[in-house]
């Protein structure tokens, strides 16, 4: 029975590891960053050959469905676990649009902080508006977004990843120089 449980445990460990390195890898794949994503296919492949290995050892997979739990729940660990991880890293840009009724002094304090904005004219529902567009790095998304609830708690914000920019204006914050 100890055995069964330490081999339960193994492949729980196991799939900790190479769930997360998946959770990286696809944020990374989808931003187009090839070698990174490699090199973590190889590691991630090898560990899971390893605790599939592992579950599938001797046949005997109905007999000791503690493998089977182990294999389970180190999926479901390793994913809220690599979605941490990659909340951490914070790869890559968002766009942020914001709609305000303050977004004269929106727009000068956001610039101010070093963000690039873009003011754009616009109608809404109650008549003109500015629709404000920043791309900022997803490392500064909740101090962006603190500093906007800060100026307009009810100011209109929609935000979404962004696969690259080109040009325009981004400030590096100093946690981030030399970042990505």
């Amino acid at each position: 029975m100890m055995q069964a449980l330490l081999g339960g445990f193994l492949i729980f460990l196991l799939r900790l590891g190479d769930v997360p390195i998946s959770t990286v890898r696809t944020m990374l794949m989808v931003q187009g960053r090839r070698w990174p994503v490699a090199g973590l296919a190889v590691c991630e492949s090898a560990i899971w050959v390893v605790a599939i290995s592992r579950v599938l050892n001797g046949g005997a997979l109905l007999h000791e469905p503690i493998k089977i739990a182990g294999y389970a729940m180190g999926f479901a660990t390793g994913t809220v676990v690599g979605m941490t991880i990659e909340g951490w890293l914070a790869f890559g840009k968002v766009l942020v649009r914001v709609i305000s009724h303050k977004n004269a002094e929106l727009r000068q304090h956001l610039l101010d902080d070093g963000f690039g904005v873009t003011a754009v004219k616009g109608e809404g529902r109650g008549g003109e508006v500015f629709i404000l567009f920043v791309v900022a790095l997803r490392r500064r998304e909740k101090e962006l977004l603190r500093d906007i609830q800060a100026i307009d708690p009810h100011a209109f914000v929609t935000r979404e990843q962004v696969g690259e920019a080109l040009n325009g204006f981004m400030q590096q914050h100093p946690m981030t120089a030399g970042g990505h």
